[in-house]
């Protein structure tokens, strides 16, 4: 609406133009309003780099879990590997 008044104050000696000129105006600016909110390269970039930071938060952040669900599954396939040989020794014992 600022540029409306400002066309309107130049205009104000003809009343009958300077308020259809001041309509235009302000049409005009309620329709270039929508572009004030598209996005730049420079946003682009901005939120470019975010998300690649975030990425790499969460393969760090998976990558731990990954190596501590692995030291557990060989702990537990060690585990049930002694105790599959103790069950085969002592089967293998019986038998005999």
């Amino acid at each position: 609406m600022g540029l409306a008044v400002k066309v309107y104050e130049a205009f104000k000696d003809d009343e009958k133009k300077a308020k259809v000129l001041s309509e235009v105006v302000d049409e005009l600016e309620s329709r270039f309003s929508p572009l004030r909110d598209v996005a730049t390269k420079g946003d682009v970039e901005l939120a470019k780099l975010a998300l690649q930071k975030e990425i790499e938060q969460v393969r760090l952040s998976l990558q731990k879990e990954i190596e501590q669900v692995r030291a557990s599954v060989i702990k537990w396939v060690t585990g049930l590997l002694l105790v599959q040989t103790g069950v085969i020794i002592s089967v293998i014992t019986l038998i005999k």
